[in-house]
């Protein structure tokens, strides 16, 4: 009787071992070597991530700027990336949905921004923001960045 249980905590033990542990660090291992590879490949700085350089989250399409090489990276879910220059975005705008029937909380839904790009195959990216805002302060940030 105890011994089927204790082989059945060791699986439930390996598995949260490689679900919450070992799978995130070689994630994160990968996206690092990513960042490296095209930062020297463009002659920017992307890694180490500074935050406050980076729109958008790991889980759908981000944005890392590095000002001075005048360079963005643009990572699609942690896993592909591309190195543009600034004049790669022709234009962005902010962009959200509003639910009048939701709470206030919850009434802007889909924030996002969307940029217009020179890349007749890619014409579009969009990447998502967390809140109204967030986005703004964004929209001023890439404002200076892209003057």
């Amino acid at each position: 009787m105890t011994l089927p249980l204790l082989a059945m905590l060791a699986v439930a033990l390996a598995l949260f071992y490689w679900a919450w542990i070992a799978s995130p660090r070689s994630i994160q291992t990968g996206r690092e070597q990513l960042l490296r590879e095209q930062g020297q490949a463009a002659g920017a700085t992307f890694f180490p991530v500074d935050p406050r350089r980076m729109l958008g989250d790991w889980d759908g399409t981000s944005i890392l700027f590095d000002p001075d090489a005048r360079k963005a990276c643009i990572v699609f879910r942690g896993k592909s990336a591309l190195t543009v220059d600034f004049e790669y975005f022709r234009t962005w705008q902010l962009l959200w949905t509003e639910d009048f029937r939701q709470p206030a909380i919850w009434r802007f839904q889909h924030v996002h921004f969307l940029f217009e790009t020179s890349d007749f195959d890619r014409p579009t990216i969009r990447v998502a923001v967390p809140s109204i805002p967030y986005g703004e302060a964004w929209n001023s940030k890439l404002s200076i960045l892209m003057s």
